[in-house]
């Protein structure tokens, strides 16, 4: 049980760099292309380890400022980098070629906002498979630092970039949701209602018009009781009228 728990843990670790690993690392490498001496020994690690397993304990959280002014003491330190996509993913061929392939996977990410720092990671992707996430999406890799790249931005000024290599992203953070989307579904579920509503109130008023009510307007009692009589006046004399009275109720 407990071998079986350290082959675990083994595999769920990053494995750290072999002496031989640590002792390219340790020369200077300043050129101004990316495939520099020292990357390839940093290749090698990365590739070992496993895509899904990673363990994020021994990952520093970078001090970009410290890796733009002393990057040499800091190759091969292994950060966890968190940052937005921003937007530019491309295969960066490689004239070495190996079991990584002829080409590593590169996404932009922009770490910092004020002042605005870039990270510019490196996939050990030998099938280019990697599909990149949209702009502005949250990121979380494990890397490993490889150096400040000397290049210019897309609009040709002298740039310097941090860059790392790895294996693969964390599963993607999902962006939070603003405000004005969280109303949305109440919104449209309150216009349905309104909806059917107006419908049920056509639909009713539709078959009214197709069935009249009969329309009866009862009579007052006194125009009852003259449409009952005979239509003839009454004698002045309050006898007779009354004997008239009389007699039209003994009528059949």
């Amino acid at each position: 049980m407990i071998a079986r728990l350290l082959i675990l843990i083994a595999i769920a670790a990053v494995p750290p760099l072999t002496e031989d690993q640590q002792a390219q690392l340790a020369i200077n490498d300043d050129s101004e292309q990316l495939e520099g001496p020292t990357l390839f020994p940093l290749i090698e690690n990365v590739m070992t380890w496993d895509a899904q397993g990673k363990d994020e304990a021994d990952a520093h959280i970078p001090d970009y400022d410290a890796l733009l002014s002393a990057p040499a003491i800091n190759r091969g330190e292994l950060f966890l980098i968190e940052g937005k996509f921003a937007g530019r993913a491309r295969r960066y061929g490689l004239v070495q070629s190996g079991q990584w392939g002829d080409a590593l996977t590169e996404w932009v990410l922009l770490v910092q906002d004020d002042p605005q720092q870039v990270a510019v990671v490196y996939f050990v992707d030998p099938s280019g498979e990697l599909a990149p996430p949209h702009t502005g999406s949250h990121v979380r890799v494990l890397a490993r630092f490889y150096k400040l790249w000397h290049d210019t931005d897309q609009d040709g000024n002298p740039t310097r970039y941090l860059t790392f290599i790895a294996r693969s992203p964390s599963p993607a953070t999902p962006t939070p949701a603003k405000p004005m989307f969280l109303l949305l579904p109440m919104v449209g579920g309150v216009l349905v209602l309104v909806v059917v509503y107006i419908y049920v109130r056509r639909l009713s008023r539709s078959q009214n018009d197709d069935h009249p009510p009969h329309s009866h307007t009862p009579k007052p009692p006194h125009d009852v009781m003259l449409s009952d009589s005979a239509n003839q006046p009454l004698p002045q004399d309050p006898a007779e009228a009354l004997r008239q009275l009389a007699d039209q109720h003994r009528d059949p």
